[in-house]
């Protein structure tokens, strides 16, 4: 039921991923609706459908939601998967709420503190992982260290990176350069079972020089925010540009197919949604304004996650990292 765009856009992501991977989905949400919408596709038995009376909307408060709200589709779906009738999760919904139910009807993993939202960056050579995406605001040094440990897993069975390299995002390079939290972070790091880079700058992310960036909730939303802004501005402007004269529409014509490959190489919507890591299950928060690609590919996200068995990684890989630990 989440997304900017209602279920005709979720269901057509669902479809499509359907007809790519060896999987049933069951979607959650208003029956009736769910129904009526799928009358535009072919008749199939690998979707199913359970009822969720009611829906958190993306401007609702994600505790007072979760109390209150226990029939809403994000509360049920989760349920579906403690009850281990169904193995992973998918939202475009309310991130929030998505990122509390999931903490308190899956559960953490051992031995975490903090569960963190990790997502899958394109980047100029190879995609990198980033992480908090936003689920922690607010961290101390010792979430970081964790947060790194997370992402050095997540980045070997996603990435198929056998030793990530790891970086502490920071103001500068220098090993004094940052906030008390960071500052205090970066020996915890550099004296953890990890390849811990060092600092990192925002401008050097994309160059490819490390697979896993480090930072807290705050940082890396809006890191991600802007990202998605800039994407926005430079589709805009080509489009007004076009417009001005023959020449420059000519101009952009001959240029469509490396605007093309631009823009699958470093869409987001290719690698699907973020994964939130240290709980007890897998689950996907997709962004609100996902097209269907992105619904499809989160899926597909979610299904080589469960394939992988993530969170039993994750689990067995923290109880020798933290014997590790400095």
């Amino acid at each position: 039921m989440g997304g900017d765009f209602g279920i005709p856009v979720t269901i057509k992501g669902a479809i499509s991923a359907l007809n790519k991977l060896p999987i049933e989905i069951t979607l959650v949400g208003d029956k009736e609706s769910i129904e009526q919408e799928l009358k535009n596709y072919p008749p199939t038995d690998k979707i199913h459908i359970v009822h969720a009376s009611e829906e958190i909307l993306m401007t609702e408060s994600p505790g007072k939601a979760f109390r209150k709200k226990k029939d809403s589709s994000i509360h049920v779906g989760l349920k579906l998967v403690k009850n281990n009738e169904c193995q992973g999760f998918v939202s475009a919904g309310n991130t929030g709420a998505v990122l509390t139910a999931s903490t308190l009807i899956l559960g953490r993993l051992n031995h975490i503190e903090r569960p963190v939202l990790a997502g899958v960056i394109p980047g100029k050579l190879k995609p990198f992982v980033l992480l908090d995406l936003g689920s922690n605001v607010d961290c101390k040094p010792q979430h970081l260290y964790q947060f790194s440990i997370m992402g050095s897993i997540f980045s070997k069975i996603m990435l198929n990176v056998s030793d990530p390299s790891i970086g502490l995002l920071n103001i500068g390079e220098e090993e004094n350069k940052g906030n008390i939290v960071t500052t205090e972070a970066q020996p915890l790091l550099a004296n953890g079972p990890i390849n811990f880079y060092g600092n990192i700058e925002g401008k050097e992310m994309i160059n490819g020089i490390v697979d896993v960036v480090v930072c807290d909730g705050f940082v890396g939303n809006n890191l991600i925010k802007f990202g998605e802004g800039i994407s926005k501005i430079f589709t805009s402007f080509f489009k007004s540009e076009a417009k001005k004269s023959i020449l420059a529409l000519i101009g952009l014509l001959l240029l469509k197919p490396s605007f093309k490959r631009f823009k699958k190489k470093y869409d987001y919507d290719e690698h699907g949604g973020a994964h939130f890591l240290g709980i007890n299950g897998v689950s996907i928060i997709a962004h609100g304004s996902a097209r269907s690609k992105a619904i499809s590919n989160a899926i597909r996200a979610a299904y080589t996650s469960i394939s992988q068995n993530i969170p039993s990684k994750i689990e067995e890989s923290l109880s020798e990292y933290i014997v590790a630990q400095p």
